[in-house]
C-alpha cells in the first residue's frame, strides 16, 4: 500500500471491513471503537487506552469531555477485521488537554488507500474536529495520527466518541503482519581480517589506547612497523603518548596458521578525539540504576570476545552507580538518600555493588580490568554537585572553596534529585568540575556521559565541564544527554562536546525511531569527525533485566525489520553506536546485526561526512552519504505498514553516471544501476546500498 505522505504512513489505525452484501437487510448498529480489544494496538509512546487518554485521564479536548473513545499517541497501529460491513465512521478528534497546550497532530481517514478526510494540523488547546465519513463499499479503512512533522513530543491524540456503524459479525482486532528482513551473517574466515576504524584520534601529550580491530582464528600474532617514538604495540593494542601534533602512519601485520593480513593505521594527534563515532556498550537499557560490578565485567567480556574484533571499544557504567540502595530505577533518584562520596563531596561507586571500589579507590580497579581487555572505560554522571555535599558544605578538593560556594538553587533536575546545579561561570563552580575530573582521570576514565545537560541547554556548565576535561591530563570523550539538544545551539555544542543527544531517551518502539529520524535530518551540516549528533542507545536484545530499567524484562519490542532500520539510520547519519541491552544473552540475529562490517564501515568511514534525506514520498525515504573512497552509501526506509518495492531514479538520489551497486546487509553485488530502481523493502524496514562509480569502457 502506498500512502500520500509521510504523516499517513508512519502512524495509523487500520480497520479492515467487507463491503455490505447487496442482499443484506440488517440494520446498522453503533459499535464503539473502545469496545474492541485494543491490546493489539501499537503506538509511539504509552499504552492504548479505552475510554481514557494515553495518561489515563478522562478524554478531554479543549474543555469538552467525552465518556467513550480511544486515547493514543502519534505513531501507532491497530488493525480491526469487521467480518461484515460498515457504513459510517464517526469521531471527534484532537489533542488531549492533559498536555497543557503542547503537541501537534494530523488526523487522516484513508479508505482503500485514498485519503477521504483529514483534520489538518491540530495543536494542543484547539477545539476538536468532527469526522463523519461515509464507508459504503470500503474494504479497508485507515485512521491515521501523524506528528505534524515536528516530532511526537506531547502528541496525545484522542479519537473521542469514536464509533462504527456496523452490520453483520462483530469486529475483531488483529496484530499487524510483518516480513522479517534477510540479512546475511558475516562470513568469518580463519585468516586474519582487519575491520574499521583505521584512524585514531589522540591528544598531544595525553596517553591513548587503541585495540586494532581484527578477526581470525587464534592465536593471532601481531607485528608493527614505523611505530613513532612513545608508542608501543602489544597483543594487538597500541598505547602511548605523542607530544607533537600530526599524522603518524603505522604499518600493522597480523598472521596466524590460516594466513596473514596487512593494514595501514593512522594516528592523528591534534585537539580532537572520536574521529569516527564511538561504538560500545552502556548499562542503562539493561540494568537501569542498579548495575553491579559483576554485570559490568560479564558484559565487557562478551564485548571483548564478540564485538571488539569489529571495532566496538567502549564499556560505560550508566546512571547512579553511587547509590548503595538503588533498585528498579527509583523515581527521582531516591531523593534525600545518603550517597557514597569522599570527604570532598565527590561521588564514589558504592562498594556493595562494586566491591573493588573499597575506601576511596573509586573505579580504578574496574577500569584497569576493562583496559586489560583492550576496551575503554566510561561512566555516566549527573550535572551538578551532590545535595549531600552542599548540605554538609564540604570543601572542594584542591581549592579554597566549599560546596555552597559552587551551587545555586535554580534550575535543578526535575527527574533526579541527587544534585544541585553548579554555577559553572564562577571560580567556585569551575573548581568543582576541575576536582571531579582530576578524580576521574586518576581512575583511568576514557568516556563521560553527562546527563541533564542538553535539555534545557546549560551553556555555563557545558563550558566548565569542557575546561575541566581539557585540564585533567587524560583524553576523555565528552557526551551530553538527554535530548533534544536545541539545533539553535549547534555551533556551541559541536565546538564543546564529542557527541550530543538529538532526542529524548529512545526505547523499543517504532514511533520513537521515526521521531528520531525527524530530528536526525535537522542536524545535517552540524556533525564532523570528533563531533557527532547522537541518536541514543540501541535498544536491542534483552532489556530491563528483572524490571530494573524501564518496563518489564523483555526481548526488544522492535521487529527485526525495525532493528535493521535503526542500525541503517545510525550508520547513514553517522552516529555513535551504543548497545543498551544485556549483551551476555545476545542471540545469532543480534550478533549478525552488530558485526556486519560493511554496514559498520559506513558508520566508521574516516571522512565523517553526514548523511541526509534526499527523497521522501509515499512513506518511502532515501538518505545518501558520501564516503571517503568516492562511493555513496544509500539507505532506503519503508515507513509504511506493508512491504514495498519502491521505484527511485538515480536522479532522485542526486547521482549521475554509471554505478555498480552492492547490498551491504546481504553482502551481495546487484549489478549496475537500474532506472528506476526497484528494491524490496519490508514494512518498517530498510536496505543499505553502496553506489560505486563505474569506469566507462574506452573506445
Amino acid at each position: 500500500m502506498i500512502f500520500s505522505n509521510r504523516l499517513t504512513a508512519v502512524s495509523y489505525l487500520v480497520v479492515t471491513a467487507l463491503a455490505f452484501s447487496t442482499h443484506s437487510c440488517l440494520a446498522a448498529k453503533t459499535v464503539p471503537l473502545s469496545s474492541l480489544d485494543l491490546t493489539n494496538a501499537v503506538q509511539g509512546w504509552g499504552n492504548p487506552s479505552a475510554n481514557l487518554s494515553v495518561e489515563q485521564h478522562q478524554l478531554t479536548i479543549a474543555g469538552q469531555k467525552f465518556t467513550t473513545g480511544f486515547g493514543t499517541h502519534s505513531t501507532g497501529l491497530l488493525i480491526v477485521s469487521l467480518n461484515g460491513g460498515s457504513s459510517k465512521f464517526h469521531a471527534v478528534v484532537g489533542v488531549d488537554d492533559e498536555t497543557n497546550g503542547k503537541g501537534s497532530v494530523v488526523f487522516s481517514v484513508i479508505a482503500d488507500g485514498k485519503v477521504i478526510w483529514t483534520s489538518g494540523v491540530i495543536r494542543g488547546g484547539d477545539p476538536g474536529k468532527v469526522a463523519d465519513v461515509d464507508l459504503a463499499g470500503v474494504k479497508k479503512l485507515v485512521l491515521s495520527v501523524g506528528d505534524a512533522g515536528d516530532g511526537f513530543d506531547y502528541d496525545h491524540a484522542d479519537w473521542a466518541d469514536a464509533s462504527l456503524d456496523v452490520t453483520g459479525a462483530m469486529p475483531e482486532t488483529l496484530k499487524p503482519a510483518h516480513t522479517d528482513p534477510v540479512i546475511s551473517t558475516p562470513l568469518q574466515t580463519d585468516a586474519p581480517q582487519f575491520r574499521a576504524p583505521r584512524i585514531i584520534g589522540a591528544l598531544a601529550g595525553k596517553p591513548f589506547m587503541f585495540a586494532v580491530p581484527v578477526s581470525g582464528k587464534s592465536p593471532l600474532r601481531y607485528h608493527a612497523a614505523n611505530l613513532p617514538a612513545g608508542v608501543t604495540f602489544n597483543a594487538g593494542i597500541l598505547t602511548g603518548t605523542l607530544s607533537t601534533a600530526g599524522s603518524y602512519v603505522v604499518n600493522v601485520r597480523v598472521d596466524n596458521s590460516a594466513g596473514k593480513a596487512t593494514e595501514h593505521l593512522t594516528i592523528k594527534v591534534g585537539d580532537t578525539l572520536a574521529l569516527t563515532p564511538p561504538m560500545g556498550w552502556n548499562s542503562y537499557d539493561g540494568y537501569g540504576d542498579s548495575v553491579t560490578e559483576a554485570e559490568m565485567l560479564n558484559n565487557a567480556q562478551a564485548i571483548q570476545q564478540y564485538l571488539k574484533p569489529h571495532g566496538w571499544q567502549y564499556v560505560v557504567v550508566d546512571y547512579r552507580w553511587y547509590d548503595p540502595g538503588a533498585h528498579d530505577n527509583n523515581a527521582n533518584g531516591r531523593a534525600g538518600a545518603a550517597l557514597t562520596m569522599d570527604a570532598y563531596g565527590r561521588l564514589l561507586p558504592s562498594p556493595n555493588r562494586f566491591p573493588s571500589a573499597v575506601g576511596d579507590a573509586g573505579f580504578k580497579a574496574l577500569a584497569d580490568k576493562i583496559h586489560a581487555m583492550g576496551l575503554k572505560f566510561g561512566i555516566h554522571i549527573m550535572r551538578g554537585i551532590p545535595r549531600n555535599a552542599v548540605d554538609a558544605n564540604l570543601p572542594i578538593a584542591g581549592s579554597k572553596f566549599h560546596a555552597k560556594d559552587a551551587y545555586h538553587a535554580d534550575g535543578a533536575c526535575v527527574w533526579c534529585q541527587d544534585m544541585y546545579p553548579v554555577a559553572g561561570d564562577t571560580p567556585a563552580g569551575q573548581a568543582w568540575y576541575d576536582s571531579i575530573f582530576r578524580q576521574y582521570a586518576s581512575w583511568g576514565l576514557d568516556f563521560v556521559k553527562v546527563d541533564d545537560l542538553s535539555r534545557p541547554y546549560h551553556t555555563d556548565e557545558i563550558i566548565a565541564i569542557r575546561k575541566a576535561i581539557d585540564k585533567c591530563g587524560r583524553a576523555i570523550v565528552f557526551s551530553t544527554s538527554p535530548g533534544a539538544t536545541p539545533v539553535a545551539d549547534a555551533d556551541s555544542i559541536s565546538s564543546l562536546a564529542n557527541q550530543w543527544r538529538i532526542t529524548d531517551d529512545m526505547w523499543d518502539t517504532w514511533g520513537q525511531l521515526v521521531d528520531n529520524m525527524n530530528y536526525g535530518n535537522q542536524w545535517y551540516g552540524h556533525g564532523s569527525p570528533g563531533h557527532w549528533p547522537d541518536v541514543d542507545m540501541l535498544p536491542f536484545g534483552i532489556l530491563s533485566v528483572g524490571g530494573r530499567s524501564v518496563g518489564a524484562e523483555r526481548q526488544t519490542h522492535l521487529t527485526k525489520a525495525e532493528q535493521v532500520s535503526l542500525m541503517t539510520y545510525a550508520a547513514i547519519m553517522p552516529g555513535p553506536l551504543m548497545l543498551g541491552g544485556d549483551f551476555t544473552k545476545a542471540d545469532q540475529w543480534e550478533m549478525s546485526l552488530l558485526t556486519n562490517d560493511e554496514v559498520l564501515g559506513v558508520d566508521q568511514d574516516p571522512a565523517g561526512i553526514q548523511g541526509h534525506m534526499v527523497y521522501n514520498k509515499d512513506g518511502i525515504e532515501a538518505w545518501t552519504k558520501p564516503l571517503q573512497d568516492g562511493s555513496t552509501a544509500v539507505a532506503i526506509f519503508n515507513e509504511n505498514i506493508e512491504d514495498a518495492t519502491p521505484s527511485i531514479d538515480d536522479a532522485d538520489l542526486g547521482l549521475n553516471g554509471v554505478f555498480s551497486i552492492r547490498d551491504l546487509w546481504q553482502h551481495k553485488d546487484l549489478g549496475g544501476g537500474l532506472r528506476p530502481m526497484g528494491y524490496f523493502v519490508p514494512a518498517h524496514g530498510a536496505i543499505l546500498l553502496r553506489f560505486t562509480q563505474s569506469k566507462l569502457p574506452s573506445r
